[in-house]
């Protein structure tokens, strides 16, 4: 028999969900009629779970929910850290991890700076932070505001500089932000990358191919061109740091490897 607290915490969901404009939601909802809230039946198709599985939810019956499910709930329902921490905590499951707004410290960033290759910091969602004056000016993308690495490895300005394209960078890079993407369920940022990636031309056809590894993520060396540094592409090597008091951040060097090409 559901006890009052999951018996409250059903309520709750069922006010979110009734709550929810089915336009706002991730996925597409097959809508039927003018609604402007989502039915039991239309969480439970999104959900991949039956209608009657979903309803124990709202009954507040104590049942084994996977985490995947709540999870589920919180990106459909674009729930707030404190609903989804209650959803969480409600259902027998830890919440994960909060996001860090963890900005990069001094020493970081004069290391960072010191760096004669292009150097610069991204957080957990690949968004940039800061870069290095050799970083803007041989790849000016990175210094503009809301800039963010995947989003331009797979948009088509980068197929320029990336070569060979598809098998260096993109299968590779592609693999890393899905296996993050699988790791932060509750990473709303996160979420969003992958959603404007899966959109652009050529990226669902990798997205549905299987894992490929090597590449920029595996150290070896990769091809880039840099129009003010030679008139053919170098190959480069990408390495990537974390600091050890913040794990959120990554420090990104990338170097040609012959040490006869320098980068003005």
């Amino acid at each position: 028999m559901a006890d009052a607290r999951r018996e409250d915490l059903g309520r709750m969901l069922r006010a979110w969900r009734m709550a929810r404009d089915p336009r706002l939601v991730p996925d597409p909802v097959p809508l039927r009629g003018h609604r402007t809230y989502l039915t039991q039946l239309d969480m439970a198709l999104l959900l991949g779970v039956s209608e009657r599985w979903y309803r124990a939810l709202e009954k507040g019956e104590d049942r084994r929910y996977g985490a995947e499910m709540i999870a589920g709930i919180v990106r459909i329902l674009g729930l707030s850290p404190r609903q989804a921490a209650a959803l969480h905590h409600g259902t027998g499951h830890r919440p994960p991890e909060p996001v860090s707004a963890t900005r990069p410290g001094p020493a970081l960033l004069d290391l960072m700076h010191q760096q004669r290759c292009l150097s610069f910091i991204t957080d957990r969602a690949w968004d940039v932070l800061a870069a290095n004056a050799v970083a803007a000016r041989h790849c000016p993308w990175l210094v503009r505001a809301g800039a963010n690495v995947m989003t331009w490895v797979f948009s088509p300005d980068a197929r320029y500089q990336l070569r060979d394209w598809e098998r260096s960078w993109a299968g590779p890079l592609l693999e890393h932000l899905r296996l993050a993407w699988q790791r932060r369920p509750g990473d709303r940022r996160l979420d969003e990358v992958v959603r404007e990636v899966r959109a652009m031309p050529g990226v669902a056809e990798l997205w549905e191919a299987p894992g490929r590894p090597g590449g920029v993520t595996g150290g070896a060396p990769v091809p880039m061109y840099f129009p003010l540094v030679a008139p053919a592409p170098v190959q480069v090597r990408v390495t990537v740091c974390a600091p050890y008091a913040d794990r959120s951040l990554r420090w990104v060097m990338i170097a040609a490897l012959d040490p006869a090409v320098s980068f003005p």
